[in-house]
């Protein structure tokens, strides 16, 4: 049987799909069972389930960290797909960009 415990507020899940790339979905609720804990987030459709495959990460942040958290996530696919010196120089300015975000804090 499994019991429901709802979640503080800033706990996030942080998901990266090869086709539709990144997404954050706040953690509504905790479900405690046999097997463990697990996060429980809201889909379109209303129901409470568990975060896909894709979830990379399931953390409490601010909604600055956690948008830069997956900013790394997205220029990490990046760097996975360039090819080209032009694409690399690019995705460097843009680490440069969320290196400064995440350190004016």
């Amino acid at each position: 049987m499994s019991e429901y415990m709802t979640a503080e507020q800033g706990w996030v899940a942080i998901s990266r799909h090869p086709r539709t790339g990144i997404g954050v979905a706040p953690v509504l609720w905790w479900e405690l069972d046999e097997h463990g804990i697990k996060p429980l987030i809201k889909e379109p459709d209303g129901l409470m389930v568990e975060p896909g495959p894709h979830t990379r990460d399931v953390v409490r942040a601010t909604p600055k960290a956690a948008f830069l958290l997956a900013a790394g996530y997205e220029l990490e696919a990046l760097v996975d797909r360039a090819v080209t010196d032009r694409e690399f120089e690019l995705i460097e300015e843009v680490r440069q960009l969320i290196k400064r975000a995440w350190r004016d804090g």
